[in-house]
């Protein structure tokens, strides 16, 4: 072992030691009482009533209730709309970490990281242009995206199709919903550690409990640090998370809960763009640890969140809510372009550029929910108001003079390169978004079989921008924009439901043309059917849906030579498109043992109207996947011994107008558990078991492809006080 690596692995597992330390200060066990616990296992217990939407200790890979769809506390059976979560359990099973992982295990969602630090997620055909946290939207933003570690969540629970009830703006594909872990009463402390290939060292400290003697304050912290290497020729990670929140009775009805966590991350050896392909569009003969980036680049982001929730019960099932939440995202990064030399498969780095961005939001709402009496019948009501606002400060600076590096992408020494002086301003872009909006939601019980829910958003927005390099502004108002939908659900029998949902679109677009003008929002419609059914007393969940989203307006990048001076980038607007499909999923406990998740997805995304440069009929987006396969299991062996893998598989994609094809693939992952005592757990994972090859995104000839991860495995020792 090299001084390097032990320092790394020193540094990686000082979290954990630091927790040793402190736990002898609150008291173990006795030595004997420790013996006579790790003589027993513990009695193997699956949650089969799934009533709780807490997911942790449940060991089930579904949960019982969501408000990701409509705000009200519903089952998957009572949701009009297509959702799923992925638990703890199956995190912890499949060695989930990141938000990249939940997107090649969750049915229906698809990832596109063309550059080793900007993913997009897809569903449906389209992006997903907005995520939640417990509950409270918040732009996605792949630049500075925050989620690269999940160990302060409980669960992560997927829409797909429009949200327009929880955000009022966002595109129709769906939105994730990340809730965090809570205090509890009980007091328990957990140490995590693992080691894997690439050099890959993580630790974890999660702890929890009463802070008063009378439980009525209650806390939680988790510690995270990870140092490893990648696949990817210089490209490394470092990477913090430190999250605390703690619970208070302000009186028997009432709590307040406040928390905070920051997540930095620091990523040298960063590409801006993916792998380029050959002239023909053929694949290069690159080793998937090929890069295009010298040494000296870094892509560095840290994301701080300050939040807070007041709860009162008012009795009668009836209670008000007041949540805010603050966020600020960060990048400081030296990156580089790459340009083909003509007509060769060589090219140069073009480009030396510095990025340095600060994104913050605010968001507050307010709502109050429950039940109430009409005609005889009980039914349920959420109303609320919120409040957001977004302001960026974008800038991008340059070498001098203009960088130019030849090199061969087969084989070349990215050591090689030297960093250029950077210190010329020529890109920066200031905005401010501000939305403000009311909402609704209710569920009328107009039958023993039938319920019917309605409801509505009335938007306000302002969105404003200047280019601070060419001094151009730009912006829109837009005024009582509302956004209706209607869903019914019908209990066939006491285990099965039909339902149906419609709901319209609007999003607000901060693409703009050739010319630096914002394009107009997005309008348009979701419409979805299917049945669910519900069965072991909520412990599995089926449903098979169908869904048509028609969208106007719709950004379509045009190259980056079409574009103006000081933009980075430019679109025209779709005429029309159109997407249909169909998806069918299963989630939770098949037996006592047996725990799993699965789901098929197809849909075909299509221009319906021509305009601009896009012709009716033709493919939109053929560089996603159109069919997708989904699934994870878990078998419980015995009390001490389980066994699990995963299933994630795709059609084939393609970049329209060029020859760049990847064909439809396959990757296999296996998991083991060993429950050793009641205090120690480990687990082997291994993802992508067989090495399968391929890219897992691909753009142009001359940048954005991008291999996915090789075989790799993770062996993890959890250790709970």
């Amino acid at each position: 072992m090299t001084i390097h690596s032990a320092q790394r692995k020193a540094a990686a597992l000082a979290p954990t030691l630091m927790a040793a330390a402190i736990l002898g200060t609150l008291g173990a066990p006795a030595h004997g009482q420790a013996q006579q616990q790790e003589q027993n296992l513990p009695e193997v217990r699956v949650n089969a009533q799934a009533a709780s939407a807490t997911t942790e200790g449940s060991g089930s890979y579904t949960s019982g209730s969501m408000t990701a769809a409509t705000r009200l506390n519903l089952s998957m059976r009572e949701t009009p709309q297509s959702v799923s979560v992925v638990t703890r359990q199956q995190m912890d099973d499949m060695n989930i970490r990141s938000v990249e992982d939940i997107a090649n295990i969750t049915p229906g969602l698809s990832l596109n990281k063309g550059a080793t630090e900007r993913a997009s997620f897809y569903s449906r055909g389209f992006s997903i242009s907005n995520f939640t946290e417990d509950g409270l939207t918040m732009s996605a933003d792949g630049d500075t995206l925050g989620f690269a570690t999940l160990a302060m969540y409980d669960r992560v629970e997927i829409l797909r199709g429009a949200a327009g009830m929880m955000n009022g703006v966002g595109n129709p594909s769906g939105t994730m919903n990340f809730v965090r872990k809570r205090p509890t009463t009980e007091n328990e402390v957990s140490l995590t550690g693992s080691v894997g290939r690439y050099n890959d060292y993580r630790s974890e400290v999660d702890a929890r409990g009463a802070l008063n003697q009378a439980g009525s304050l209650r806390g939680r912290a988790v510690a995270a640090y990870q140092d490893t290497d990648t696949f990817i020729s210089n490209y490394r990670h470092k990477r913090a998370l430190l999250y605390a929140t703690a619970d208070a009775d302000l009186s028997r009805d009432t709590t307040l809960s406040v928390g905070f966590h920051v997540n930095d991350e620091r990523n040298p050896g960063s590409t801006w763009y993916g792998l380029p392909t050959a002239l023909d569009g053929s694949f290069l003969p690159l080793d998937r640890s090929a890069s295009n980036a010298p040494d000296w680049t870094f892509w560095n982001k840290k994301n701080t969140r300050l939040f807070a929730e007041l709860e009162h019960r008012l009795g009668n099932g009836w209670k008000v809510k007041l949540a805010a939440q603050a966020l600020q995202d960060e990048l400081d990064s030296v990156v580089t372009g790459i340009a083909r030399v003509q007509k060769t498969n060589l090219f140069r780095l073009s480009a030396a550029n510095a990025f340095v961005y600060d994104r913050q939001q605010r968001i507050v709402d307010a709502q109050a929910a429950g039940p109430f009496s009409l005609l005889g019948r009980r039914h349920e009501i959420v109303f609320g108001a919120n409040y957001r606002t977004r302001d960026t400060e974008d800038k991008g600076y340059k070498s001098v003079p203009d960088y130019s590096y030849t090199f061969n992408p087969v084989n070349w020494d990215t050591g090689a390169p030297v960093k250029p002086a950077i210190g010329t301003f020529y890109y920066g872009q200031d905005s401010k978004t501000k939305q403000t909006g009311v909402y609704t939601t209710a569920r009328f019980s107009l039958a023993d079989p039938l319920a019917l829910l309605v409801g509505g958003r009335v938007d306000w927005y302002d969105y404003r921008a200047i280019n601070t390099f060419t001094g151009a502004r730009s912006g829109y108002k837009v005024s009582r924009e509302v956004t209706p939908y209607a869903g019914l659900v019908y209990d066939i029998d006491a285990l099965h439901s039909l339902y149906g949902s419609w709901t319209s679109i609007f999003n607000p677009q901060s693409a703009v043309d050739r010319h630096g003008v914002l394009l107009d929002p997005v309008t348009g419609i979701n419409m979805e059917a299917g049945v669910k059914g519900e069965y072991f007393g909520g412990a599995l969940n089926a449903s098979a849906a169908v869904f048509r989203i028609v969208q106007k307006n719709l950004a379509t990048s045009l190259p980056l030579t079409q574009c103006g001076p000081g933009l980075l980038s430019c679109s025209e607007a779709a005429g029309e498109v159109r997407s249909d499909g169909f998806e069918l999923s299963v989630s939770g406990a098949l037996t006592p043992r047996w725990q799993m998740s699965a789901g098929f997805t197809y849909n075909t995304a299509d221009y319906a109207k021509a305009q601009g440069s896009n012709a009716a009929g033709a493919r939109y987006a053929a560089e996603r996947p159109s069919r997708l396969l989904r699934l994870s299991t878990s078998y419980r062996l015995s009390d001490a011994w389980r066994v699990g893998g995963a299933l994630r598989a795709q059609n084939h994609i393609y970049k329209t107008n060029s020859a760049i094809r990847q064909g439809g693939y396959a990757v296999a992952d296996l998991n083991a558990g060993w429950q050793v005592n009641r205090q120690l757990d480990v687990r082997l994972s291994v993802t992508n078991v067989f090495d399968r090859s391929y890219y897992q995104a691909i753009s142009s000839i001359d940048s954005g492809n991008a291999f996915g991860d090789p075989r790799s495995a993770v062996l993890t020792a959890k250790y709970t006080f």
